[in-house]
């Protein structure tokens, strides 16, 4: 299978989902006409990054009461599982380090990375925008290390690692942002659809953990922040049956419903076959055990001890390397000071794996090579040469098995670069914003690394600050 048809998926669909604005109308007489109602200005439909900032920045610009309601029993969405890193360009720290970056560069790599099927506009206000998200996010309490890093599939020295492990520190400090800010929580309430009326989206009913169903009205507007649909096997099926087998790295919440939910009041959807692998864990093991967070300090090798694939490239690339073997075993191989230099949770599942069976470590390269069952003078050479020489030189030697994962759908709601949803003819549903993994503009068939946490901050801010600015409904 070839890179474009693997990033792909078999099927191209249509871009609408089902019915149309009138059927999904909220109409006096209809019985959602009966249900209880509250009201807000803003109501932010998830609570990850991107819902987290939408709510704040809300607040912020002078919204009254700011809603978000999020279906989980807790706040986090994936942004509580992600490796955290966040890109962005910021030359005055980055040229501490020896490293030029522009935001033309950035701008341009996304758009390569995703084949172009982005929208640049939309792009190029993630690539001007995310500095300036992440010193918003440090005057709301986080911190990150000053030196930027390459990631895995981050093509450039621009990814800003936090203090606190993966997403935590993201989400003590918005959420303590949120609640100093005055937004309200309301934990397990699930929205089920939107009702949209002449004057555009007029709010969300949404059903609790108790059952009872409530009509969220909101004066101002709408902000759709509730994630992918990684975990919903049959839209995995429908969309991207190319990865709908693999094991899942999202919160069980990642199911997709708002974003169906959207087309029908006209939404267009985009790119919804469009799915990130990358290398994981086997089906079965609930946490990762991976060497290649680091792509400059490790090498990718098939079953006959040879590189296969450079380990810098983007994640689409990588996936598709290892999508050609089948079944056949790939093998991250990295060195000691490799795994020291990683966040404590990675170390801490790095040994997991080594007790589980799961991950390997050696004193040699030949140790490693029987261990793994692969050609030990192949090996050798492999890393006896560059770029092996170079970065596997500390004894001992790790490897682990890479077994491809569903790590995050990049289709969603048609946006522009104000945020604000579109329909199939690029017109603005009125009175409704969305941001973060619900989106489908931004990414294309492939996404950079260290590009999750930074769309659905830079488009959170976005959104809340637009849905605030606009005046209230007609009573």
């Amino acid at each position: 299978m070839n890179r474009r048809a693997f990033l792909k998926g078999a099927l191209a669909l249509t871009c609408l989902h089902g019915q149309s604005s009138s059927a999904a109308g909220f109409s006096p007489g209809s019985a959602e006409a009966d249900l209880p109602t509250e009201t807000a200005d803003v109501i932010v439909l998830g609570g990850g990054a991107g819902g987290l900032a939408a709510a704040i920045s809300a607040a912020e610009a002078g919204a009254g009461r700011v809603l978000l309601l999020e279906k989980n029993e807790r706040l986090g969405g994936d942004t509580l599982i992600a490796g955290g890193y966040f890109s962005a360009v910021i030359p005055e720290r980055q040229s501490l380090y020896g490293i030029e970056d522009s935001v033309a560069l950035f701008e341009s790599q996304i758009l390569e990375t995703g084949q172009h099927a982005n929208d640049p506009a939309v792009v190029g206000v993630l690539a001007k925008n995310a500095g300036d998200a992440l010193v918003w996010l440090e005057r709301h309490g986080m911190n990150f290390l000053p030196e930027p890093f390459e990631v895995f599939g981050s093509e450039w020295r621009r990814c800003f690692k936090p203090v606190m492990p993966r997403g935590l520190g993201y989400l003590r400090a918005l959420t303590a942002a949120a609640y100093s800010a005055g937004v309200e929580v309301k934990l397990a309430v699930a929205a089920e659809r939107f009702v949209r009326d002449a004057e555009g989206v007029d709010g969300v009913v949404a059903e609790s953990a108790n059952g009872k169903r409530t009509f969220f009205r909101a004066r101002r507007g709408v902000v759709l922040a509730t994630g992918g649909f990684a975990s919903n096997r049959s839209l995995l099926r429908q969309y991207a049956p190319h990865a709908a087998a693999l094991p899942i790295d999202n919160q069980p919440g990642s199911t997709g419903e708002m974003t169906l939910a959207a087309s029908d009041i006209g939404a267009a959807i985009v790119n919804m076959e469009s799915v990130e692998c990358v290398p994981g864990s086997r089906e079965g093991i609930d946490y990762p055990i991976r060497l290649d967070y680091i792509p400059a300090k490790m090498v990718m090798v098939d079953a006959s001890g040879r590189r296969f694939v450079d380990e810098n490239e983007s994640r689409g690339v990588i996936a598709s390397a290892i999508f050609r073997y089948g079944d056949a075993p790939c093998w991250a191989i990295a060195d000691a000071e490799t795994v020291a230099a990683f966040d404590g949770i990675s170390q801490k599942n790095i040994y997991r794996g080594l007790y589980a069976g799961e991950a390997f470590r050696e004193r040699t390269v030949e140790d490693l090579a029987a261990k793994l069952h692969i050609p030990a003078g192949a090996l050798a050479n492999t890393l006896s040469e560059s770029p092996g020489a170079e970065r596997v030189k500390v004894p001992p030697f790790w490897a682990v098995q890479m077994h491809l994962r569903v790590h995050a759908t990049l289709g969603g709601v048609r946006i522009d670069r104000t945020a604000r949803v579109l329909d199939a003819e690029g017109v603005a549903i009125p009175r409704l914003w969305a941001c973060g993994a619900c989106t489908g503009s931004v990414h294309g068939l492939s996404r950079i690394g260290g590009n999750g946490i930074n769309t659905a901050v830079v488009f959170g801010r976005i959104s809340g600050q637009s849905a605030a600015s606009i005046p209230d409904r007609e009573a």
